[in-house]
């Protein structure tokens, strides 16, 4: 049987990935699979999400669920991000969905502003 996320899960995970800077990077099935590993957490479960995904790894971090990487090491610190552009250094909103500046039309990167031991 396929289980689905509830909606307040899925909201939760929003929230946490767009607070980290990783949603961007993050996609439906990458999202719903953190909603439903943070359901059953709350179900008394231990959910062990096991990834190479360093996106998933640090929304999960931080939404203090359990995973283990395959053929990695893992992350060693939690990030978040900002977007950007690389050429007028304006930042936009980490949920904007913008893919290029809106003032000089350069494609927008992310970078790492804060870090945190696990």
């Amino acid at each position: 049987t396929v289980r689905e996320p509830t909606r307040k899960a899925m909201g939760r995970v929003d929230e946490a990935a767009t607070k980290v800077g990783d949603k961007i990077t993050l996609s439906k099935a990458d999202l719903q699979l953190l909603a439903l590993a943070l359901d059953l957490k709350e179900e008394g479960f231990e959910p062990v999400i096991l990834t190479d995904d360093y996106s998933i790894q640090n929304v999960a971090h931080s939404l203090k669920i359990r995973f283990s990487p395959l053929t990695t090491l893992g992350i060693s610190k939690a990030l978040d991000w900002i977007v950007y552009c690389p050429a007028c250094f304006k930042e936009y909103p980490l949920n904007g969905g913008a893919e290029l500046c809106g003032i000089c039309g350069t494609k927008l990167k992310r970078k790492a502003v804060r870090k945190r031991k696990l």
